[in-house]
């Protein structure tokens, strides 16, 4: 277009048809840009509405997840630092000792059981045994026949 419009009275009108028909395709232009402008300004604000859609549903999915994580491992960090407590309050050296006292009693109380059944004369039991069967036997015959 020239830089400046001509007045009417200038135009002749073949002039004035052509202009009129360039502004009409022009408008026809601005038009189908404008119905494309604002096509893409629904699709935009229907990404926009699905993005926030997204959004919300992963924090509210999310965030309660990311939350018991979080008191679930803090609760495992307070174990951890009783259970370094105490073992640092730990005396180690003195439950060896007791553990080294403990066995070596055991071995003592073992030792005098092992002591008193070797001292039990199995020969002279044995005599005692047969005589106390050759002592009941007739006893057992003789309540026998009562049966």
């Amino acid at each position: 277009m020239p830089d400046k419009i001509p007045d009417r009275s200038t135009l002749n009108e073949e002039d004035f048809k052509a202009m009129m028909e360039r502004i009409e395709a022009s408008n026809v232009g601005q038009e189908k840009y404008a119905k494309k402008q604002y096509r893409m300004s629904q699709i935009t604000a229907l990404c926009s509405i699905l993005v926030l859609i997204i959004v919300i549903y992963a924090a509210v999915t999310l965030i309660p997840k990311a939350n018991t994580t979080f008191q679930n491992l803090n609760l495992i960090m307070e174990d951890l630092d009783t259970i370094t407590s105490d073992l640092a309050e730990a005396d180690l050296g003195g439950m060896i000792s007791d553990i080294d006292h403990l066995v070596s009693s055991s071995e003592d109380s073992v030792q005098n059981a092992l002591n008193q059944l070797n001292s039990i004369d199995i020969d002279t039991l044995n005599q005692a045994i047969n005589h106390l069967n050759d002592t009941v036997t007739p006893f057992a015959n003789f309540f026998n026949k009562f049966r």
